[in-house]
């Protein structure tokens, strides 16, 4: 067992959004997140209401976030969280993080992250709404396992999760077939 800062198991990564005045940066192909496609008790993430062209993510600050990654809202709604199920590119009010390999991994992470969700509320900044920083990140520590154990927990936790998903979508199928 080691202790950590966050800040020392993920690559932090900004996002950013195309100028909304050029048509020619949104509706193409790539999936742009912000809070509103992860605002809820899901793991993963899968479609976004809204997204962007090539050009979009070229001529902006936005990144791409790959499968497994991390997502969490950092301005207005704060500590949302979620794993991206595929690549997708993200808004300035939420961080992506990126599991530092050999310390950590991102399965691991989401539920260190999801377990810590009210630390990092209670460590946001900001005078007109609480905003997570990069400095919410360096100023709360962890204490990890192993990365075998790690691994371990994170495939039990998952299981479950993945169940909880699958029964949920079962629900919507069966209200769907009963209206």
């Amino acid at each position: 067992m080691k202790e950590y800062k966050l800040s020392e198991l993920a690559d932090i990564i900004g996002g950013g959004t195309p100028k909304t005045s050029r048509s020619d940066y949104w509706g193409g192909d790539i999936p742009w997140l912000s809070v509103v496609d992860f605002n809820n008790d899901f793991r993963h993430v899968f479609t976004t209401e809204k997204t962007i062209t090539e050009a979009g993510l070229n001529n902006s600050s936005t990144r791409i976030l790959y499968p497994g990654e991390i997502i969490i809202s950092a301005r207005g709604t704060v500590g949302a969280l979620a794993q991206v199920a595929k690549e997708m590119a993200f808004n300035q009010s939420c961080y992506g993080l990126r599991a530092k390999f050999g310390i950590t991994c991102n399965d691991y992470l989401f539920y260190l992250l999801r377990h810590s969700i009210e630390t990092i509320k209670k460590n946001t900044h900001g005078s007109v709404f609480d905003t997570i920083t990069r400095d919410t990140f360096e100023s709360i520590s962890v204490i990890l396992p192993d990365l075998k154990t790690q691994q371990k927990i994170a495939s039990i936790l998952a299981s479950f999760d993945d169940k909880i998903e699958l029964n949920t979508q079962i629900n919507h199928n069966l209200e769907g077939i009963a209206a």
